[in-house]
């Protein structure tokens, strides 16, 4: 008898948030022990790791662990097997084929597609299982439909299933699993009734028997079985059933379901404004029309209202709950709604609708009307294609037909129009750092297909039939019971039935549509755009002087230069981007907005956030799957609990608009003005003269040169108020609204909301414009900390906290004026950089001071504590670094130290010395220069920027503080940006140098491990390629010539000569391909994404693209992982810095929000969120960080070989030349690779007989050679890491070609095409321009066009003579530790301030 009992399942289950207690925990003390501040409390005694059952706190760190490994490095490209035209590719990609047509209805081409994987696969196959399951299940699916035994088709159907069963399932040897047989349950008791039922299901259930006792109870208890089928089930297998257990669950049944909304803390929204009662978004160029203005209000973002303040709570929540889906899963249906209302407006005014002032509303309605008939007549080719295929000829529809017929058409063309404008007001892009018009085509293809995707993900979900799937409640305790299990016994110790499911999960989280069906559909998509989207344009003749209408093309496609690389590019109309810019655009908003209830906690991989919308919980590139495989693995290990709770805890923030900063900012758009951040409407550029004709050549180049940066300023502020203008009707359609922000991450672990166009981490515009949703009283010390919060929002945040309260207290009448007249008065709060954050401090202060009690006043604004160049505190704790820990506030001090003025005073200094001297450019610098020039390079030479990134970013301070100075010159005697960037960029570096030791020895010691791992072959390559067995035949000669040694008959030839050994090398480098790979302190593997990968080919509609997508067996760019790794590995502390102290606020009941290393709460929390900041990150430091990451890549290294590096020119280099010269004849006599020789070799000295150990000792070679000469400073130092280390300028200067590659950003290889307008939700001009500063090359970017022509020839670059030796993978010690004692920071009021 089974002693498991079936779990019910009823629709009315809902999911919890743990409890929020508003007491501190045990430990926590909040008196005062600070003689220079009264105010900061100074006893952190750190909160016990134990609760009271003796198990570890879930914020607290848990204990070390063997990291998850897995090897890919031996695995080859998958095999392609071709079905018929248009379905072709690997196992994964056929199951996709699978699922496609079996959603469209084409289950003879699923037949033949499952025919194919059989004959091409073991019997015992999980793919084959999987695609035999799904086809069944779309059976019992029409089986449901079709009315079960009570119609004839259903009848039918159950014939089909059981003889596809006996006959492609049974008789061909395939084993079925529990859910292969829970869907001929099912199907038997839906199509069959009496004793042919009970027959049927006995045999199901004996079948499953004979399977093993973990298959049969899986059956019986399956979650998948409704309370009804259960019932019919248990009667007539009850000798496998407990007492009472039936008759539970058929009472159960007879309960009526209804589905409810979760429960959770709802927030009441509360001061509603009447947007009838505000002036509308400024539109231009309808003076004089009499266009009617479309009402908006919230229909343009939700066509059904809230319920009154006055409602029930628990009605008002189910109401938000309800609209929350309509959201989800109509935004795009009311998003034509607005086009075609919009339209009907204009038709019931009588107006023209070619004129050039119709509204974008309208506009889309109009490329609506006309894409989508072009669409209909598509998929009407498509399926006279499908239906009679020929297979003489091969035609694009067969790739992206079926994907075609997955969604409704009316759904595909509003989406392609909603991506395609929407990506033109994306904000700045990642490479230019600008903001611009023109889209890839790469990205936008891509991007497109994503959306697409995903789109289709959701209408699956809507089609489900009830009752066909597991309820969410059956879902999450299935998966509780599964983690349950591993926890107990391990990834090893799971039944049959447990592994099954394991397996069947992972191959559902692989299937995606094919990459290039995917391009080629979205290519077809857009190209039908640009054929049939036009807009009116109005000119004036030149000649007539009439104004004269013509239609024109809405976007073209073009080609374009970007880095020397012709790609194509598709370009939007002038005359759309102004509307873009002027117009309200309600009618663009409709995707991944903003929830207004709280989000879905994060419990798997896709599973959080939206309630219906799927959205991954990490941000991959498309391509390599490693980090979600590490991912996976980590998370069936049960080790993602505390990343799933601080990702939840991050999204569960309500927040809502600011209704006054809002009043504020609308009418400062509306007046057009440069106010604040806002782009003005009409900027206005001084041009300059002309010179005259007799002027020399030079002048006229620098005079055209002078227009193209004034356009190239126009156009960026051009786009940037058409960004900023999608970011104002954002904030009215959600005026009124909570709000939520589901988070998800980038591979390092760093957080970011999903919601891309207005969220917390936006610019200073959004950052103002948004607070919490629920507020707190004051009290004393929240008094006072809104007053600093002012005072650092105003720029006086380097003064001491009393400074800053004084500074505030000072300046009283200033912000009662900016409060109260903030566009007429004064206008003191523009004075600021952060002027929209200040003069929300503004308003909430003067509010405070005027309530009776203002410790009493609910405060809702969020109050910042800011990490001082929070990278570098994580060098100086690494390293013990006494002088950087100083430097950047991780040692007490009575005020703030400031890093950046103490660089901007050593740079002043030299600068000053210099121009005494004579220098030319010192003496245009000196006592110019300011603290924002050197900020941006110090605060992102931590994470890696390059010497050329750096003169970038100063130069672009420069060209603030001298408009009149060019940007280069070609006569070097004249003083231009670029030569003054060069000058400063070089002095910052050597500040840099002279002040942070211990950092520059921890990153050159990472990026001394990721050499290693980057040059590395793992235990089974090495097998691979040295044994006797699976080592490749002899090449066949063609005539007199053989052919291209492979690459393992390279590492065999080495003969010490300098050529040889480059070749050995330039061959050896596709067999590496080990990535960095290590584990956060919260268990989160982080997987680096770069590859070298091979271009694929796409022929397109529009073009031939020339994509990249990498995969696990390309082998590594050791650039990218060596560069990389410095800075991604402290952005993964950071990351980590961030989530536990989200966990540990939470665990308090304290609101948290933050951007990476600025955490935001209410003003009366601050004294805790400090506490709390101290102990996560004292936590972290307290455990030897360096020293586990090296027993990590020992751990997961283990049994390598790497191919080091040392000089030629070295007496140990001449050494091993010397024994290859003399021994190459040996080596060719006896075909032994040094490889295999220094494998033995190292086996040999691993072994536990004495005997062999003595024989290895004897073995002579390289490897020996440096064992016994050499040390760690024989090796020849990476190219690839030359000024690298903080504040390092390069010895061999690139040319700026060559250079400008290390300036994009890793982050990028984190952002998916798609939910971020701008690639982005950074605004540059914050401090998340450490994002920037993760600075990496881009010639391998995961999506690349082809790139047709070359602009600049690279010079080549001369290095030092290497040779390479095999060596047994070790890793250099870690780096002493300074002095410094991390408890010091308990007593740092500024470490966060």
């Amino acid at each position: 008898m089974q002693t498991q009992s079936r779990r019910l399942a009823t629709v009315t289950d809902q999911y919890t948030n743990g409890a929020t207690s508003s007491m501190p925990p045990p430990g926590f003390s909040m008196s005062f022990r600070n003689d220079a501040d009264k105010n900061v409390p100074f006893d952190f005694s750190q909160a016990s790791r134990a609760q009271e059952d003796g198990k570890p706190r879930h914020t607290a760190l848990r204990p070390y662990e063997d990291p998850i490994i897995i090897n890919s490095t031996t695995q080859n490209p998958h095999k392609l097997i071709k079905v018929q035209h248009g379905i072709h590719g690997s196992t994964v990609e056929l199951l996709q084929h699978l699922h496609t047509s079996i959603r469209i209805g084409r289950l003879s081409r699923a037949e033949a597609i499952i025919e194919r994987l059989a004959e091409q696969s073991k019997a015992d196959a999980p793919e084959v299982l999987h695609a035999h399951t799904a086809y069944l299940e779309e059976h019992l699916r029409i089986l449901v439909s079709e009315g079960g035994r009570a119609t004839a088709k259903g009848l039918d159907t159950l014939k089909a299933m059981q003889r596809w069963f006996e006959t492609e399932v049974r008789s061909q040897g395939i084993r079925p699993d529990a859910k292969l047989l829970i869907v001929m349950i099912r199907g038997a008791i839906r199509g069959m009734e009496g004793d042919g039922r009970d027959r049927a299901l006995r045999r199901y259930v004996d079948l499953a028997e004979s399977l093993g006792e973990d298959v049969q109870d899986e059956v019986l208890r399956s979650e998948d079985l409704d309370d009804n089928e259960f019932t019919i089930l248990g009667k007539v297998a009850s000798k496998y059933f407990e007492q009472g257990e039936l008759e539970e669950v058929e009472e159960a049944s007879k309960q009526p379901a209804v589905e409810s909304a979760p429960q959770h803390d709802y927030v009441v929204p509360t001061d509603f404004l009447d947007l009838d009662q505000i002036p509308e978004v400024l539109q231009t160029g309808q003076k004089g029309g009499g266009l009617h203005r479309v009402k908006r209000a919230m229909l343009s973002y939700i066509s059904k209202p809230a319920l009154p303040a006055d409602a029930p709570l628990d009605a008002q929540r189910q109401r938000a709950y309800e609209r929350q889906k309509l959201v989800e899963e109509t935004s795009v249906d009311i998003a034509i709604d607005q086009w075609r209302e919009a339209d009907q407006e204009l038709k019931k005014l009588g107006i023209n609708t070619s004129m050039q002032t119709k509204p974008m509303g309208a506009l889309m309605w109009q490329w609506y009307s006309q894409l989508l008939p072009a669409l209909q007549k598509e998929l009407e080719e498509v399926k006279k294609l499908l239906g009679a295929p020929d297979e003489r000829r091969d035609d694009d529809r067969y790739h992206y037909g079926p994907l075609l017929e997955l969604l409704p058409m009316e759904k595909v063309a509003a989406t392609v129009i909603l991506w395609v404008v929407t990506r033109v007001a994306r904000g700045r892009d990642w490479d230019t750092k600008a903001y611009e018009f023109d889209m890839k085509l790469n990205s936008l293809t891509t991007g497109l297909g994503k959306q697409l995707e995903d789109e289709c993900s959701m209408e699956l979900s809507r089609r489900k039939v009830k009752g066909l799937q597991a309820n969410t409640r059956a879902a999450r305790r299935a998966k509780q019971a599964l983690l349950k299990k591993i926890n107990q016994a391990g990834s090893r110790g799971l039944s049959t039935a447990d592994k099954a499911k394991v397996l069947d999960t992972d191959l559902l989280q692989q299937v995606t549509w094919p990459f290039s069906h995917k391009v080629k559909l979205s290519a077809m998509l857009i190209q039908k755009l640009i054929e049939t989207a036009h807009l009116p344009v109005t000119r004036e003749h030149p000649r007539t002087q009439e104004k004269v209408t013509q239609m024109q093309p809405a976007f073209m496609h073009r080609s374009k230069y970007f880095s020397g690389k012709k790609i194509g590019v598709v370009i939007p109309n002038p005359a759309l981007t102004n509307k873009l810019e002027s117009e309200p655009l309600a009618s663009m908003i409709a995707k991944r907005m903003p929830m207004i209830v709280e989000p879905k906690p994060w419990t798997k991989w896709n599973e959080g956030g939206y309630l219906h919308y799927p959205a991954p919980i990490i941000r991959l590139p498309q391509g390599d799957k490693s980090g979600k495989d590490y991912f996976l693995a980590a998370d069936a290990k049960g080790d993602m609990g505390q990343v799933y709770d601080g990702l939840t805890a991050l999204s569960k923030v309500p927040w809502k608009v600011h209704k006054d900063v809002f009043r504020v900012q609308l009418e400062a758009w509306n007046s057009g003005e440069e106010i604040a951040n806002f782009a003005p409407l009409n900027p206005h550029f001084d041009i300059p003269p002309e010179p005259e004709i007799k002027t020399d050549i030079d002048a006229k180049r620098t005079w055209l040169l002078r227009l193209q940066e004034i356009q190239n300023k126009r156009s960026g502020v051009h786009s940037k108020r058409c960004f900023q203008n999608f970011q104002l009707e954002v904030a009215r359609a959600i005026v009124n609204e909570t709000i939520y922000f589901p988070h998800n991450m980038d591979f390092r672990g760093r957080a970011y909301p999903i919601p891309p166009y207005l969220n917390h981490m936006g610019a200073d515009n959004v950052r103002g414009l948004l607070v919490f949703a629920e507020g707190k009283p004051l009290g004393e010390t929240g008094l006072r900390w809104l007053k600093i919060h002012l005072a650092t929002a105003a720029g006086h945040d380097k003064a001491s906290l009393e400074e800053r309260v004084k500074f505030t207290e000072e300046h009283l009448d200033d912000i009662y004026d900016s409060a109260r007249r903030p566009l007429d008065g004064r206008r003191w709060w523009l004075q600021s950089e952060d002027a929209w954050q200040t003069l929300a401090a503004c308003f909430e202060l003067t509010k405070a001071l005027d309530s009776p009690d203002p410790t009493k006043f609910l405060s809702t604004i969020p109050v910042q504590q800011d990490g001082t160049c929070n990278g570098l505190q994580h060098y100086a704790a690494l390293g013990g670094d006494e002088i950087g820990a100083r430097q950047v506030n991780l040692e007490p001090g009575d005020r703030p130290a400031d890093v950046y003025t103490a660089v901007a005073e050593a740079v002043k200094e030299e600068v000053h010395k210099d121009a005494i001297a004579g220098h030319r450019i010192a003496k245009e610098l000196d006592g110019k220069l300011t603290r924002k020039c050197v900020k941006q390079p110090v605060m992102t030479n931590v994470y890696g920027v390059t010497f050329f990134g750096a003169k970038e970013q100063v130069q672009r301070q420069l060209a603030v503080l001298f408009p009149n100075v060019p940007a280069s010159h070609r006569d070097d005697n004249v003083i231009n940006l670029r030569a003054m960037s060069h000058y400063v960029a070089t002095k910052i570096f050597k500040a840099l140098g002279s002040m942070f030791g211990g950092a520059q020895a921890i990153q050159h010691w990472l990026g001394q491990c990721a050499d290693r791992v980057a040059m590395c072959l793992t235990p089974e390559q090495i097998k691979q390629l040295t044994s006797p067995e699976t080592k490749a035949p002899p090449k066949a000669k063609r005539g007199n010539r053989s052919l291209k040694p492979e690459p393992e008959d390279k590492i065999v030839s080495s003969d010490g000569t300098t050529l040889s050994d480059r070749e050995t090398l330039n061959s050896a480098k596709p067999l590496f391909k080990s990535t960095v790979v290590w584990t956060t302190p919260l268990r989160l593997p982080v997987v680096q994404p770069y590859r070298k990968t091979n271009t694929k080919d796409i022929k397109t509609s529009l073009q031939n693209l020339r994509l990249h997508e990498p995969q696990v067996w390309d082998p590594i760019s050791k650039r990218k992982q060596l560069q990389a790794f410095p800075p991604n590995f402290i952005h993964s502390l950071d990351a980590t810095h961030m989530l536990l102290s989200a966990l540990k606020c939470n665990e308090v009941g304290m609101t948290f929000a933050s951007i990476h290393d600025s955490f935001w709460t209410h003003a009366c929390d601050v004294d805790r969120l400090s506490i709390l900041l101290r102990d996560a990150f004292i936590e972290m430091h307290a455990e030897n960080i360096t020293g586990r990451l090296r027993e990590e890549f020992q751990a997961r290294y283990k049994g390598c070989m790497y191919l080091a590096a040392v000089a030629r020119d070295s007496p140990l280099g001449a050494s091993i030349a010397q024994f290859r010269q003399e021994n190459k004849d040996t080596f060719k006599q006896s075909k032994s690779s040094e490889l295999a020789m220094e494998a033995e070799r190292a086996r040999l000295l691993n072994s536990e007989d004495a005997e062999e150990r003595k024989q290895g000792e004897e073995m002579v070679t390289p490897g020996s050679i440096f064992a016994s000469e050499g040390d760690e400073s024989a090796f020849a130092p990476s190219v690839e890491l030359e000024g690298r280390r903080l504040g390092d300028m390069p010895e061999h200067h690139e040319s700026e070609a060559n250079d400008a590659e290390h300036i994009a950003d890793p982050a990028q290889a984190a952002q998916s095409s798609e939910g971020i307008v701008g690639g982005s939700v950074l605004d540059k001009d914050t401090e998340a321009l450490a994002e920037e500063g993760s600075a990496i090359d881009d010639d391998e970017m995961p999506v690349e066009e082809q790139a047709t022509e070359t602009l600049k020839v690279k010079k080549k670059k001369t290095s030092a003579r290497k040779v390479h030796v095999w060596l047994p993978m070790t890793f250099p010690e870690v780096p002493l530790k300074g002095a410094f004692d991390v408890t010091r920071l308990k007593a740092s009021q500024y470490f966060f301030h």
